[in-house]
């Protein structure tokens, strides 16, 4: 008979040899199918010697609504998990928000969004059986002791203006690491701006989720880029201080046609209550989702010609994207592509940035017959005046270079 202490025994030393072991993980993560996962895990207990009829490989249910992140962990660290695992989520700590890592392999990111990837290899029975944790504190002493990727482009946006193809064309290039609008860093943020921690733990914290999301996990990657949420504009002084020497584009478009968008399919600018942590507008109870949105909007407008003499920005209308994704943006992140790279960028033009199984088909027509007395009336009081500033200082700029 085997006692209750053998088990455990067994229990801990098979996950302590699995953690332990990239290429443990990696003959575990690629299973999708829990029986096939606990097959495989039982091969290997009884490769380490240990006896599999004690042990439980089998995952919890999957967790569409993330209830388990307020729940422990199944492991906890007090360093980064090894290399082929990613911050996910992040959860209330006792000094700061602690991080969920999710398994990933040498998987690219190739999803037009960093919480598309997580869908798919975070529900992996790897991920959910081995679940890890570290707290802030882990997560900042981590990024001292691995050499990652120093972010090479920051992707600030108006929303709705094509940001995700811009990540979608740097994403094409093998090479390259590109994390859209990743949740880790969203909620970094919102910490940061609310906490009242010092300004240099601030630094040190996003410098730590950032270098996490970097991490070189094929070994092949030669460059990484962060497209950001639109909200996060705001937090351009935290982003320079802790990156002084990585270069950003702030991207936006005609504000009838963001507008447009957002009407159709509300996003969280023109939901109030939507952004807690960033609330911008005053009174906002009042106004019709038009007029909430277009003033949010225009505050995002404001912020990038109040942060541009910060140093290091490219301000791109929408209208000049396409060109300026061919030479101007590369360049201004510190490459020329060549051939392949060029071609691979070019061919994810063809496609839908958000549904890439979908043909693209320019929708400036479409937006633009969309537009209703109220969305004018609203862009006329709100976003007018904003659009001709940050447009002037783009013409500025390109005059001066």
């Amino acid at each position: 008979m085997t006692d209750d202490s053998t088990i455990d025994e067994n229990a801990q030393r098979f996950r302590d040899s699995v953690l332990a072991s990239p290429e443990l993980q990696a003959r575990l993560g690629v299973f999708v199918d829990p029986a096939a996962f606990e097959a495989e895990a039982r091969a290997i207990a009884a490769e380490l010697g240990l006896n599999a009829d004690t042990l439980s490989f089998y995952p919890p249910a999957p967790d569409p609504l993330g209830i388990s992140r307020y729940m422990g962990a199944p492991v906890t660290l007090d360093h980064w998990p090894s290399i082929g695992w990613l911050p996910v989520r992040a959860v209330p700590g006792h000094d700061g928000p602690a991080f969920d890592w999710a398994w990933f392999g040498d998987r690219t990111l190739r999803e037009p969004l960093y919480e598309d990837s997580v869908r798919r290899m975070g529900t992996r029975p790897l991920s959910r059986v081995y679940r890890t944790r570290t707290d802030l504190a882990a997560l900042i002493a981590g990024a001292a002791q691995e050499d990652t990727l120093e972010p090479d482009g920051f992707v600030f946006h108006m929303s709705r203006c094509g940001s995700t193809l811009v990540a979608q064309m740097l994403a094409a290039v093998p090479h390259h690491i590109v994390a859209s609008e990743a949740a880790p860093i969203d909620e970094m943020l919102q910490w940061a701006l609310s906490s009242g921690a010092s300004f240099d733990h601030q630094v040190a914290a996003l410098r730590a989720i950032v270098a996490a999301l970097g991490r070189n996990r094929s070994g092949a990657a030669r460059r990484y880029f962060l497209k950001l949420d639109a909200w996060h504009i705001f937090a351009l002084p935290l982003f320079r201080a802790a990156f002084p020497g990585t270069p950003w584009i702030f991207l936006y478009r005609q504000p009838e046609e963001v507008v447009v968008s957002h009407v159709g399919m509300p996003g969280m600018h023109f939901v109030t209550g939507m952004l807690s942590a960033t609330e911008v507008v005053a009174d906002d109870s009042i106004m019709s989702m038009e007029d909430r949105g277009a003033a949010v909007l225009a505050r995002y407008l404001d912020a990038a010609v109040q942060h541009f003499p910060s140093g290091g920005g490219m301000l791109v209308n929408y209208a000049n994207l396409r060109a300026a994704m061919e030479l101007a943006i590369p360049t201004h992140f510190g490459f020329a592509p060549d051939a392949d790279e060029a071609a691979a960028m070019l061919a994810a033009t063809t496609r839908h940035s958000k549904a890439p199984d979908q043909a693209y088909s320019d929708d400036t027509a479409r937006k633009r017959a969309a537009v209703t007395p109220e969305i004018a009336a609203a862009v006329e009081t709100h976003l007018r005046d904003s659009y001709a500033r940050i447009e002037a200082l783009r013409h500025a700029e390109s005059a001066t270079t």
